[in-house]
């Protein structure tokens, strides 16, 4: 948590403004859909706003880990094989981890306190293989296979880097999203947990592939 702090303060300037226009796209899929919007406009704006975290994520591991020359000045400017593989990792991701929480409507009966084991497990796999995506964001190629073998001795790390941080991060604008009128400083103080997620899993990354190397 200390390093996600340092780093992000150390290069707010260029996080600032390579991320202004992603941020500035988001707010306003933020604030449309606010709004009564068809189930075509619905999905598309869905799919749009993955496609901007996945920029916003890549540009923050890149400042974190490589330093402000890695990016342009005002951020990406264009889609490449890089986007394309971190999307795609993200897609699965995501899909298993759908999958997973499905088990217990199929199962049909699952004692509550059942539930809780199920839900940790599920967020102990996502924090071991979550290394993946600042791995691709520097061009490292990481795998979801390279992800385990790197996270082994580091799962209670992972695991409260990918789910305790973000869930503390996030507990403001949870509070908030309950007070009326407050959806764009909601969508605001969201970005700005997104921001310090990712910097804390490039720290954990730089930890882990620094004690491997």
């Amino acid at each position: 948590m200390v390093g996600a702090f340092f780093y992000v303060y150390h290069n707010r300037i260029d996080l600032l403004k390579a991320l202004l226009i992603p941020f500035i796209a988001n707010l306003i899929i933020g604030f449309v859909n606010e709004f009564d919007i068809d189930k075509f406009t619905y999905y598309f704006l869905i799919v749009l706003s993955f496609l901007i975290q996945t920029i916003f994520a890549i540009t923050t591991h890149r400042i974190i880990l490589l330093g402000k020359g890695s990016v342009p000045k005002w951020g990406l400017r264009s889609w490449s094989k890089r986007e394309t593989f971190f999307f795609i990792h993200v897609l699965i991701l995501m899909g298993g981890i759908y999958l997973l929480l499905l088990v217990p409507i199929i199962i049909d009966f699952i004692p509550i306190v059942i539930l809780p084991i199920i839900f940790i497990f599920i967020f102990w796999i996502w924090g071991r293989l979550s290394l993946v995506f600042p791995g691709i964001a520097i061009d490292k190629g990481v795998s979801f296979k390279m992800s385990w073998v790197l996270t082994k001795k580091y799962q209670l790390l992972m695991f409260l880097v990918v789910i305790a941080f973000p869930i503390l991060l996030a507990i403001p604008s949870v509070l908030l999203s309950f007070v009326p009128y407050t959806a764009v400083l909601t969508n605001i103080l969201s970005t700005f947990v997104i921001v310090f997620e990712v910097a804390a899993l490039s720290v954990a990354y730089q930890i882990i592939t620094l004690e491997k190397s």
